[in-house]
């Protein structure tokens, strides 16, 4: 009687987890990010881009140090402690207009990110493992990154609207509101201790097997490094599609919606993406499409001050350009045992974390000197890869 009162308690962490990705995909600041740093927060695009290199490195340095953590106090107070750490920096966003203070808030909110980067996962698995339903796991992930996206979409208007009728103040302590609400949420989960089972990947030890993997397999450098390079380039339009709207006088009030449309279109072509595989024979031919769309449509962006068709190019970069990673699954995963799959993957992830890190200064600098120029070097640079990619259509 016990195991089945104590099994349905574990199944209950299941359906609680639906619910605490539903509360962090509340965002009501994502929408109109932009707008609150520069109107309500008084900064530059190159301070907002400056925030956002310093919160790179947070994350990057604090994952090792955050996974101890998890480790020792364990995954349910681990996220606790992360939602409890969004939750104050986002007070501390909404408290005053400050560089240094965002500073300090960008600090807890990385310190919150980390400590829920692969927590959550090792919660949920361990969840699982009491249960017998270790196959499980992939399909609930799946689950709740649907819930988060759900909530984003939803969401984005809202902040919009609050932004506007209230104050872009309180869309910030709103989404405090939100945290908090996740952190209450996270108290009600059980522990499952499985620690000798399931320890969590590091920065240490995924750098140290990932070089390895990465230097003995030439195919796997090429896909890997081909993928990450112009996926960085790409993912610049969610910092800088918010000025850009700015920029062609687009009112507040619908930057949120915008915002949803990019989740909805985002979510339809990944979908999508399998029926353009069986339309092209050649796969190869396929990434070239989509990069070289995605380029040129950076390239129009940078020419256009028409408000319908740059939304409408915003959406063709997101619908050709988000889902073009999933083009080189098979072929990682041809290259490397399934096990070594997520190490391989975290190692190149490290890379553009500290690539972005690097970069985020420099983009700052060229998009306060011309949004416009920007979009076309992007665009630019993005034709070039491609030019020069040495993916074959036998590595796909």
């Amino acid at each position: 009687m016990q195991l089945e009162v104590n099994n349905e308690k574990y199944k209950a962490n299941i359906r609680k987890s639906y619910i605490f990705n539903l509360i962090l995909g509340i965002h009501t600041v994502r929408g109109i990010y932009i707008p609150y740093m520069t109107d309500w927060g008084q900064l530059t695009f190159f301070e907002i881009m400056l925030l956002q290199s310093y919160f790179t490195f947070v994350i990057f340095l604090l994952e090792i140090p955050s996974g101890a953590i998890a480790d020792f106090i364990g995954r349910k107070p681990a996220l606790s402690l992360s939602a409890l750490s969004i939750a104050f920096a986002a007070i501390l966003y909404s408290i005053i207009p400050n560089f240094l203070l965002f500073i300090f808030a960008e600090t807890f909110w990385g310190l919150g990110l980390a400590l829920m980067s692969g927590t959550e996962e090792a919660f949920l698995y361990n969840t699982l493992k009491k249960l017998g339903k270790e196959d499980k796991l992939p399909k609930i992930l799946a689950r709740n990154r649907t819930m988060n996206l759900i909530a984003l979409t939803l969401s984005a208007p809202i902040g919009s609207i609050i932004a506007v009728f209230i104050s872009l103040q309180f869309a910030m302590t709103c989404l405090a509101f939100v945290y908090m609400g996740a952190f209450i949420a996270s108290l009600t989960f059980k522990e499952p201790i499985y620690k000798e089972e399931y320890k969590s990947e590091r920065y240490l030890n995924i750098i140290k097997d990932g070089f390895k993997e990465l230097k003995k397999n030439k195919i796997l450098r090429i896909l890997c490094f081909d993928r990450l390079l112009i996926n960085v380039l790409i993912f610049l339009l969610f910092w800088t599609y918010q000025p850009y709207l700015q920029e062609i006088n687009v009112h507040i009030l619908f930057f949120g919606i915008i915002s949803s449309m990019m989740n909805i279109v985002n979510v339809i072509f990944i979908n999508l993406l399998p029926k353009f595989g069986k339309w092209f024979k050649s796969k190869i031919r396929l990434l070239i499409l989509f990069n070289l769309i995605t380029g040129f449509s950076y390239i129009f962006l940078g020419l256009t001050t028409n408000v319908l068709l740059g939304i409408v190019i915003i959406l063709i970069i997101v619908a050709f350009g988000y889902p073009r990673y999933l083009l080189y699954v098979n072929g990682i995963n041809s290259q490397v045992e399934s096990e070594n799959r997520a190490t391989i993957l975290s190692t190149v992830n490290m890379f553009g974390s500290l690539i972005q890190a690097i970069i985020y200064p420099f983009i700052g600098i060229i998009v306060m000197w011309n949004i416009y120029a920007f979009f076309i070097i992007i665009g630019i640079s993005i034709i070039i890869l491609t030019i020069f990619t040495r993916v074959k259509n036998d590595y796909l």
